[in-house]
């Protein structure tokens, strides 16, 4: 490189018309680049300028720092039903016998199941002479809480049996293989079919007291299904409450099944009756709740099949308004005397029934796609706002459609019954189980208890 404080001044000259060449190069170089970033002269790029190839900058978002868990997910321990103890007696290293206190290094539980072999309890009854008497003697044992009926099966096995077949779905099959394989036990399809029978007959009086239950409670949710018997289809009735359920197999899908519940003229229950839209419930005269879940649910599909109809999407949206509404009025205040609480809440449920009406009236009897929803609507107006009336009544039939699904998967997995004692053992067993569930209560303990007292 030239010294510049010592070089000759020719040289100095050359090297200025390098420097030159050099800057003139790079400010053809810069001009290009400028041009291809589509710059301004002050160097500034605007978003509109920004060339294709340029990739945006893009602020990264900061991760969402997870909370700290309060605790791991590990399983809890549990209170031990038996404790190993594991300790050397001599030193594994010298063979020594002279060991300290023993202290504890690691806990670990295993959770097992023992194998339980099935018991066979034989009652030996004994006849004793009475030298005073001059006659034998010999107690009277109560068996009751002991074995089924006169039997030889024990009623922690019957009960079993009618929780396995009942709330696990199992087929007689799955119950004979299983009482085989857990437990070395081997019973004939025929005697388990017979528990259960004999079960449903001791329960059947318990069974008859659930539709006096139902009659004189203040509501009453109703449903049935399809069911099948000996190769016919019947259909399977569900009335309930959130105490009790009661379920009916018959033949006819009729309004005579509505009538064993509410009586001929309806004098046998008084209080709100809370269906779908099948008009066999019509035979109930009394306060009726129709299922706002179901038409909603009609609604819906009936937009489905009508995507392009602004007619129809307006009346939905008013229909549906008009239910909110509804749904969200909390009542009068709490410090209303009873009797006008009573009438403000009348005088709501009208204001409603007229506020659908309006909405509904101008498109009945029309050739339009809702007008056979709007005439539904218009012959059930007084049933579908009883809600409104009376608090405690909901405006959706969900509680019949949840308890009803117990039976409808049972009929999927394990089919219909073969005979009317079939059927009638399935309503009975199923009919007393839930109503324990609903109540809370242990159904296994209940079942028991049931076979023990009622014998």
């Amino acid at each position: 490189m030239t010294d510049i404080l010592s070089a000759p001044r020719g040289e100095l000259i050359v090297l200025v018309y390098e420097l030159f060449d050099k800057i003139g190069a790079l400010e053809a170089e810069n001009a290009h680049l400028r041009e291809l970033l589509h710059q301004k002269g002050d160097g500034t790029l605007t978003k509109k300028d920004t060339p294709s190839f340029v990739k945006a900058s893009v602020k990264k978002k900061r991760k969402k720092v997870r909370a700290k868990r309060e605790g791991s997910y590990h399983r809890a321990k549990e209170k031990p039903t038996k404790k190993v103890f594991h300790s050397f007696e001599t030193c594994p290293d010298c063979g020594g016998n002279h060991l300290g206190k023993p202290s504890v290094g690691y806990t670990r539980q295993i959770i097992d199941l023992p194998q339980i072999q099935y018991q066979v309890i034989e009652h030996v009854v004994c006849k004793r002479w009475c030298f005073d008497c001059r006659k034998r003697t010999m107690p009277k044992v109560d068996f009751s809480s002991r074995a089924l009926g006169s039997g030889w099966i024990g009623l922690k096995l019957a009960s079993t049996i009618v929780l396995m077949k009942d709330r696990l779905r199992l087929s007689v099959y799955l119950i004979q293989k299983y009482l085989q394989i857990f437990f070395n036990l081997k019973l004939s399809e025929g005697e388990i079919v017979e528990i259960c029978h004999r079960s449903a007959a001791i329960g059947k009086p318990n069974y008859q007291k659930l539709l006096g239950e139902l009659q004189s409670g203040d509501v009453v949710h109703g449903d049935e299904t399809g069911g099948r018997e000996d190769g016919k289809n019947g259909y399977y009735w569900s009335f309930s409450n959130p105490n009790t359920h009661i379920l009916l197999y018959r033949k006819s899908r009729g309004s005579g099944v509505v009538k064993e519940l509410v009586g001929e003229d309806g004098s046998d229950f008084e209080g709100v009756l809370v269906t779908d839209f099948y008009t066999a419930y019509n035979a109930y005269t009394g306060f009726h709740q129709r299922c706002w879940v179901h038409l909603l649910r009609d609604i819906k599909e009936l937009k489905k099949n009508f995507p392009k109809h602004p007619p129809l999407n307006t009346w939905a949206q008013k229909v549906r308004i008009i239910y909110q509404e509804a749904k969200a009025y909390t009542g009068p205040p709490d410090n209303t005397p009873a009797g006008l609480s009573a009438q403000i809440r009348i005088e709501k449920q009208r204001y409603f029934e007229e506020k659908l009406k309006e909405t509904c009236l101008p498109y009945r009897k029309k050739d339009i796609p809702m007008g056979t929803l709007c005439g539904r609507i218009i012959t059930y107006l007084p049933e579908l706002f009883v809600f409104v009336r009376f608090p405690h009544i909901p405006s959706d039939n969900n509680a019949a459609e949840r308890i009803l699904r117990h039976i409808v998967i049972m009929r999927k997995v394990l089919g219909g019954t073969r005979s009317a004692h079939g059927s009638e053992t399935r309503t009975i067993l199923t009919s007393l189980l839930d109503t324990w569930q609903l109540r809370g209560l242990n159904v296994f303990d209940q079942c028991k208890l049931m076979l023990a007292t009622c014998q």
